[in-house]
């Protein structure tokens, strides 16, 4: 990648030094500052266009920094690096304007990983702002750049490419990894049927296209009349292939269609396809970006469960589902008994690793549509969608069974044994709200507790 100068703001000498030699190695011209205030007299005086600042620093936040440089050239992207607890921040930071974040402690790769994309971004930015026609069209994209939902932007960048390509219509075919089980996504100026004829059309009789097709391509009335027969009759004439290739990996097709009066595609259109293309990418990768740093904050480090923050959502997104439905869910809330005994005689790390391999097996008891969350210490929450109290009961018994017969650490010489006392409560016919459920199941299994353990409550138990 071609020579960059880039500022590295770290108050943590080690990692002042190890992006510095990194950079340094990649060709670029490299500086580094322990401080926020630092950093700006050195931007001043060196004119960094990257620079990477450590999130929490003595004085002057990461934020902080992002913000005031920012707010004095726009054009200087910053990389923000922070720790896994501080992932919150990270999201912030994206949402202010930061071009990317690194979690600490990342590898050398993925450190020029991320400052070549970062630089290339900028660099194709750069490219794009000589010419007054792309301009306008930044400005367009500026309706989904800050959208949160990666859907949303493929949804707004189909509506803005038969705009500016001038076509009456057009489809977006979600492709995965395999072409030929392409999903239609999003359609726009024709019925849904024409649609799904379409992609059906293109995925049987135009498969060989759309592999081949790693650029802007226009297609022929006649070549697309071979292709989709009688679909569509005349609204369906002339066509443009536009893919999608965030990050050089091709994950879908936009494909706009002319009608009788569109006339072929001229240079400008695929020119204009071309650079609407790329900043749908850019969007829909901060989307992602976004969209996985919001993930991240919801999953538990040591199990890889979901934590309690997101409980809240998730007890909402289920009794939403559940009234739309007509249907009922239920909630088990488990805690291990006596586990302060094994962290006692065997530490807190024997004790993670049995958490863990506990985890494994609430995964194996229960279907891919529940949710399992680790609530804290030794107590996890599982969340069991159509599934009223009888449904419920067998599931927490199989779990209890489970975890009863398990040798815990036995592949590490030791024989760790653990019950799990189980509370059930079931919507509607328990509570009616997220906060009266979750606690109709906490006391049933605090209730388990305090008169057996070893078993299964639900919250009508006496």
């Amino acid at each position: 990648m071609p020579n960059a100068t880039i500022l590295v703001v770290d108050d943590d000498a080690f990692f002042r030094t190890f992006c510095s030699e990194v950079l340094r190695g990649e060709g670029h011209t490299v500086h580094a500052a322990g401080s926020g205030a630092a950093a700006l007299e050195l931007l001043a005086s060196t004119g960094a266009s990257l620079i990477l600042a450590d999130i929490y620093m003595p004085e002057m936040t990461g934020l902080e920094l992002l913000e005031s440089i920012k707010a004095r050239n726009p054009s200087v992207d910053v990389v923000i690096m922070t720790g896994y607890a501080s992932i919150d921040t990270a999201v912030q930071a994206l949402k202010s304007g930061a071009a990317d974040y690194l979690r600490k402690p990342f590898a050398a790769e993925e450190l020029t990983v991320v400052v070549a994309s970062t630089l290339a971004q900028r660099r194709l930015y750069q490219e794009n702002e000589r010419l007054k026609l792309q301009l306008d069209l930044y400005e367009m994209t500026r309706s989904f750049s800050s959208l949160e939902a990666p859907y949303r932007v493929l949804e707004l960048g189909l509506g803005a490419l038969c705009r500016v390509c001038e076509c009456d219509s057009g489809v977006y075919l979600h492709s995965g990894d395999e072409l030929q089980y392409m999903a239609l996504l999003h359609h726009q100026g024709m019925e849904e049927a024409t649609a799904e004829a379409a992609r059906d059309a293109l995925i049987t009789k135009g498969l060989r296209l759309l592999r081949h097709s790693d650029d802007v391509t226009p297609v022929g009335r006649a070549r697309l009349g071979r292709i989709l027969g009688d679909v569509g009759g005349s609204v369906l004439r002339d066509a443009l292939l536009v893919p999608l290739q965030p990050a050089g990996a091709s994950i879908g097709m936009f494909v706009l269609f002319r009608g009788n009066d569109g006339g072929r595609f001229h240079t400008q259109n695929l020119d204009t396809a071309r650079f609407l293309e790329r900043q749908i990418e850019l969007s829909y990768m901060n989307a992602r970006r976004v969209q996985d740093a919001r993930q991240l904050a919801y999953i538990d480090s040591l199990t890889d469960l979901y934590n309690a923050r997101y409980l809240d959502k998730a007890l909402e997104e289920h009794i939403q589902a559940a009234d739309a439905t007509q249907s009922r869910f239920s909630v088990l809330f488990l805690d291990l008994d006596s586990f302060k005994v094994v962290n006692d005689l065997h530490g807190h790390l024997t004790g993670g690793k049995t958490l863990i391999e506990v985890s494994r097996i609430l995964k194996a008891a229960v279907r891919d549509e529940d949710t399992l969350i680790r609530y804290g210490g030794d107590e996890f929450t599982v969340l069991l969608p159509r599934t009223d109290a009888v449904g419920a009961r067998e599931v927490a018994e199989r779990i209890r069974e489970a975890v009863r017969r398990h040798v815990f650490l036995g592949r590490e010489g030791l024989d760790i044994r653990l019950t799990t006392s189980v509370g059930v409560a079931t919507y509607p016919d328990d509570a009616t709200t997220r906060e009266t459920l979750l606690e109709q199941a906490d006391q049933a299994m605090y209730r388990n507790k305090e008169l057996t353990r070893d078993a299964v409550y639900s919250a009508r138990s006496p």
